[in-house]
């Protein structure tokens, strides 16, 4: 799915000279994510554009989604994060958890969960229910209708990546929100004109990466016809690693400048 209003919204920008910054997998840091877009110095018509996972593992995904919810010149695409919850946040499900929310729970959103509830307690401590099934309907909502992907003159922006060798306007959503070691590993760009930049793998697993290299973007060695790298990898990992590579990325799809915050949030 794709939002051809915002990516006109997005290519005006870029073409106006103003700066469209792409930012990796947030999951729920939000004191980092804040840091992060304060260093970016953002003038009145930029942009910053996520790739997915704003939620799960960090302590504040609902202070994440709030936010970029709220921003006038925020967006992002669907993760398989943003996926799973909206599959199984219901007050329902929650009261009655199947396989499906257990699974979910077991890769991060235990603690999604916990920051709504957090959100909406009163003053006593009480949690008010009905406002917090109410705030997860809309923001489940919101995410249900997230592009899967976003395409510009020079650019496809997306979660996880394209399966090689079918339509670029007609793969699967699973590929987009799930795929890793087919599309890493192609040896021709998906799309001849485009780079892909992409999050959802850590990028010290990605091709020609080792542990040595923990917390720094990854470039495809596959180039395009003009030379740039036919894809770009920015999940460099808030939620584990080496204390100090925690770290969180912004691409300048303008000027090609990459901006990194360490992780705000206590270490665990």
């Amino acid at each position: 799915m794709r939002d051809q209003a915002l990516e006109e919204k997005l290519q005006h920008a870029l073409d106006e000279g103003h700066n469209v910054w792409v930012v990796g997998d947030v999951h729920g840091f939000y004191q980092t994510m804040v840091e992060l877009c304060h260093r970016l110095a953002l003038e009145e018509n930029d942009w910053v554009v996520f790739l997915g996972d704003l939620i799960d593992r960090g302590p504040n995904s609902f202070g994440v989604v709030h936010h970029v919810m709220s921003a006038s010149r925020m967006a992002t695409v669907k993760g398989n994060h943003e996926d799973m919850m909206v599959q199984q946040f219901t007050m329902e499900k929650l009261e009655q958890p199947d396989i499906d929310v257990m699974l979910w729970m077991r890769n991060g959103g235990d603690t999604t969960v916990e920051s709504y509830i957090r959100a909406h307690q009163t003053t006593e401590g009480e949690l008010d229910q009905s406002a917090l099934e109410a705030c997860a309907q809309q923001h489940t909502a919101w995410m249900s209708e997230l592009p899967t992907h976003i395409v510009l003159d020079r650019w496809r922006l997306v979660h996880a990546g394209y399966r090689p060798g079918v339509d670029l306007e007609h793969q699967s959503d699973d590929d987009l929100l799930w795929i890793r070691n087919d599309f890493h590993s192609s040896g021709t760009p998906v799309d001849a004109s485009r780079t892909v930049v992409f999050g959802h793998t850590i990028t010290a697993g990605l091709p020609g990466r080792t542990v040595e290299d923990w917390g720094k973007p990854w470039e495809s060695e596959v180039a395009l016809d003009d030379e740039r790298p036919c894809a770009i990898g920015l999940d460099t990992c808030l939620y584990h690693g080496p204390e100090q590579k925690r770290l969180l990325t912004a691409l300048n799809l303008r000027t090609g400048q990459a901006v990194q915050q360490a992780r705000v949030e206590a270490q665990s």
